[in-house]
């Protein structure tokens, strides 16, 4: 762990892309709803928060960004699986935003 630390210190924007990677894929590409992504990204999340000192602005970005995805999801497509996971993936980080504020 002590020589990880540094490693995800020094490519932070990569993990970050990465986290937010993961999230649009499994929203815009998979069929089903898996909850093992769900958790591993929360996990991975709030590790990220932890060792980069994340503030919960962050959280709140990718909120509105998901918001826009699902309004957008929405209106090409109506009520469908990819719309469901967006205001799931929303639901979360506005979750983990508002937790993270209070804790500031």
């Amino acid at each position: 762990m002590n020589k990880l630390t540094p490693f995800l210190k020094e490519n932070k924007k990569t993990v970050l892309t990465l986290l937010v990677t993961v999230i649009f894929a499994d929203i815009i590409f998979l069929n089903k709803s898996s909850d093992l992504i769900i958790f591993s990204v929360l996990i991975l999340y709030s590790v990220a928060i932890k060792i980069f000192n994340l503030k919960s602005r962050l959280a709140f970005f990718i909120s509105l960004f998901l918001l826009v995805m699902m309004f957008s999801s929405y209106l090409f497509s109506g009520t469908s699986v990819s719309t469901e996971k967006a205001a799931v993936w929303l639901i979360l980080f506005l979750a983990i935003g508002i937790i993270q504020q209070w804790r500031e």
